[in-house]
């Protein structure tokens, strides 16, 4: 069977997104199971407080959007809480559009900041590269779900950048 350009490119962009995943995801993996058996080059104290503050505000963003999209995404009963039929922009996402990603994200830094191994800086920029393109990918997606909406939400939520969302939140310059 031979697929149709479109579904080939779909094809193209679903293997990109799983690949983008999978080195992401190992990377983590890996690296944090390196912090624990590589020497610690350069270890003080400082690091290793903004290591667990960072890691702390990741895996708050990792887990808070679960429970803001099931109670504010129309979720269908015995869904999944990413399988919204509502764009949600208030709550967390009202400062970031992925804050999901962001908090995963967020782990290598502190992955980093725990331990600044050569290897484990470059498996945690390897997997922050990850993170980043299927986040593009993922705004792609929710334009052809969502359509104008979303694209108006785009041009008025950051991406990830927490502070800049922060910042335009207590501004009250986000436009609606």
């Amino acid at each position: 069977m031979q697929l149709d350009h479109g579904e080939g490119s779909n094809m193209k962009q679903w293997m990109r997104k799983r690949s983008a995943f999978f080195f992401a995801g190992a990377s983590l993996v890996l690296g944090f199971c390196l912090m624990f058996l590589l020497e610690n080059p350069a270890y003080s104290k400082r690091q290793w407080y903004a290591g667990w503050i960072v890691w702390v505000v990741g895996i708050v963003l990792i887990f808070l959007p679960m429970f803001v999209l099931r109670s504010k995404g129309g979720v269908a009963k015995g869904e999944g809480y990413v399988q919204t039929t509502v764009l949600v922009d208030s709550s967390i996402y009202s400062v970031v559009r992925h804050p999901q990603y962001l908090g995963w994200l967020l782990m290598y830094p502190a992955m980093m900041l725990f331990n600044p191994h050569w290897l484990i800086v470059g498996l945690g920029l390897l997997g922050m590269a990850c993170v980043y393109l299927f986040t593009r990918q993922e705004d792609e997606h929710l334009v052809e779900k969502f359509g104008k909406p979303y694209g108006r939400y785009m041009q008025t939520v950051p991406r990830m950048n927490l502070i800049a969302g922060i910042v335009q939140l207590v501004r009250g310059t986000q436009r609606k």
